[in-house]
């Protein structure tokens, strides 16, 4: 069985809930805004020696209760649906628990919250990304303007301009003049990431249980693939088969930052290459909304990810 947590009215949570009515999957659903009233976690955490430890417990409803021995893996929306929540002590207890649960779980999880930490800070991310055999772009991280005048110079064209954290961006080219004008004595700006704007096609990979890779190559003339409408252009999206080097980079990538799910973000070198080292990745999403690449590319991410989710405990 399933468990999936998080706002029953976000769209990907509605989604995958949806995928797994329709093919059978036995699930159990918990809508966050129930933690500490209709729904309750009860963790007994046991320590070893010998082994590392072993979770015990249940999720509890008002009448009844599902033991976690009869759970096969854990997908996590919460957080995702600027939500309200309840602050009483019962409720900010429970999503204490909730992050727990998802940390200790035996099984499957996608994603544990301390895996999806990395995207907090992007720049954090590089090394894993470098280690895996992928590229980076030249970035520049910080809010110290009088820095980005020899950096800006230094590239061929101007930057490109994003949040440094994981809130959502328009990504977005930007002068060095422009820059310096918004950065006026007594406003200065917050930190953002700058970096070298790379040539080539956007592919979006998903990797599924740190193995199963799906990806799809965005036709666009939009700098930001996500947003076409906003410069009047279009997209269009095709699944495409990576070559094996890259896809075994996505697949050490995702694995070396504790992921069952996530969306990496590749630039492919023009005319294409099956060298890890000449395709840039630019980010990893650690709860990436695979819907739409899944609508629009026919990508079977939700029904990889039932299927990883819904195996047995190794």
């Amino acid at each position: 069985m399933i468990l999936v947590m998080g706002p029953v009215d976000e769209l990907l949570t509605a989604f995958f809930l949806s995928h797994l009515t329709a093919t059978g999957r036995e699930y159990l659903f918990v809508d966050e805004r129930h933690l500490g009233a209709e729904v309750r976690l009860e963790l007994d955490w046991h320590p070893g020696p010998p082994g590392p430890g072993r979770l015990t417990g249940s999720v509890c409803f008002p009448t009844w209760r599902v033991g976690l021995e009869s759970l096969s893996g854990i997908y996590s929306r919460l957080g995702t649906g600027g939500l309200e929540l309840s602050q009483t002590p019962e409720a900010r207890a429970e999503r204490a628990h909730a992050a727990a649960l998802l940390d200790l779980f035996p099984g499957p999880v996608a994603n544990r919250m301390t895996a999806m930490m990395s995207n907090g800070s992007k720049p954090c991310q590089y090394a894993a990304i470098l280690a895996a055999g992928l590229r980076v772009p030249d970035t520049l991280a910080g809010a110290d303007w009088t820095r980005w005048e020899a950096f800006a110079r230094g590239l061929d064209g101007d930057p490109i301009i994003k949040s440094v954290s994981d809130e959502r961006s328009l990504v977005k080219q930007v002068s060095w003049q422009e820059t310096r004008a918004a950065a006026r004595p007594g406003h200065p700006l917050p930190p953002h990431q700058f970096q070298q704007r790379i040539p080539g096609a956007n592919v979006r990979v998903h990797v599924v249980g740190a193995s199963e890779v799906l990806a799809c190559r965005a036709e666009t003339q939009a700098l930001d693939y996500r947003h076409p409408d906003a410069t009047g252009h279009t997209v269009s999206l095709h699944a495409v088969t990576l070559p094996q080097p890259v896809a075994d980079a996505c697949r050490r990538l995702s694995r070396a930052l504790g992921l069952d799910l996530s969306g990496i973000d590749l630039i492919e070198p023009p005319g294409g290459s099956s060298d890890p080292g000449d395709w840039v990745c630019l980010e990893v999403n650690t709860s990436p909304g695979f819907m739409w690449f899944e609508q629009h590319a026919g990508l079977p991410i939700a029904g990889a990810l039932a299927a990883f989710l819904h195996a047995p405990l190794r």
